[in-house]
This record gives structure tokens, sequence and C-alpha cells, in this order.
């Protein structure tokens, strides 16, 4: 699968799962995800997965963790989900603050505190743009990682 394939997939299910009205808003969100992925490819990359779920993944390029995953939900916006396996790289603290700042932008609930966001919250410019900066933070706490266990030269 191609990145342009994904989204294909993605969009397939973004307009079977939501109105016509919402969908150039809720795409412009995949866009800037992807546009910021873009300009840290010397980091992340996107990770051809074959599935037919519409889920778009980017990963670590030293340590193939996946860094975030979109996910289209069933009569629901999509959610974009940071660092899953975020445990083997972030302190407690870290992923804590991270999940604080994600909750503070959506009134959507998030009982098991993971590091997610609905598309919802990240149509307007302040979410998405605190949420850029928030991957921005925790791309510099993946690189270092990555440096000390050798898989960055």
């Amino acid at each position: 699968a191609t990145l342009s394939s994904a989204r294909e997939e993605f969009m397939r299910h973004l307009y079977r799962d939501n109105v016509v009205a919402e969908r150039p808003r809720l795409l412009a969100v995949l866009d800037a995800v992807i546009a910021w992925s873009t300009k840290h490819s010397e980091y992340i990359r996107f990770r051809p997965d074959d599935n037919n779920t519409g889920a778009i993944r980017f990963e670590d390029v030293a340590t193939r963790n996946v860094f975030w995953v979109v996910t289209p939900r069933r009569d629901n916006v999509p959610l974009l989900q940071l660092m899953p396996g975020s445990a083997r790289v972030l302190t407690e603290e870290e992923r804590e603050d991270a999940v604080t700042r994600l909750n503070s932008y959506t009134t959507e609930l998030n009982p098991a505190g993971r590091m997610r966001i609905s598309f919802g919250a990240l149509k307007n410019h302040a979410g998405r743009d605190a949420v850029l900066e928030l991957m921005g933070e925790l791309l510099e706490k993946v690189i270092p990682a990555a440096h000390a266990a050798g898989k960055v030269h």
C-alpha cells in the first residue's frame, strides 16, 4: 500500500461514517498531520500496512515503532492516537502530561487514558496546532531513545 492508496481507503471510510458538510474539515485534519509528518521524514515515515480498516500509520524510522495512527470509526469522526507503544519510550509522567494536554482539547471521554484525540477536536486550528506542537515534543523524546538503543547513526 502507498500513502496515496491508504489515504483513499481512509476517505472511503470517512465518507461512509460522516456527513457531507464535515468531510472537508476532517480531511484537512488528516492532511495537516500527514504534512507535518512529511516535514519530519528523516525521523518518521509512512508504514505500508495491508488493511481494509482505513487506518493510516506513521512509524519511527529508527525503531519501526508506530508514532501515530489515524483510525476511522463507525458512525463517528476518526481518531488520532499518538505513540501507541509509548511505554517503551516515555516516562509515566511524560505520558500522563501528553494525555492531559490532549484531553484539554476535547469533550470526548478517554477513560483508558490513551494518548488519543478525535478529529472533531482537531477541526479548529488552535486544537490542531497544539496537537502538532505536542507531536513535535514527543518526536524529540523518540529521537534520543532511538540513539540510545543504537538504532540511529
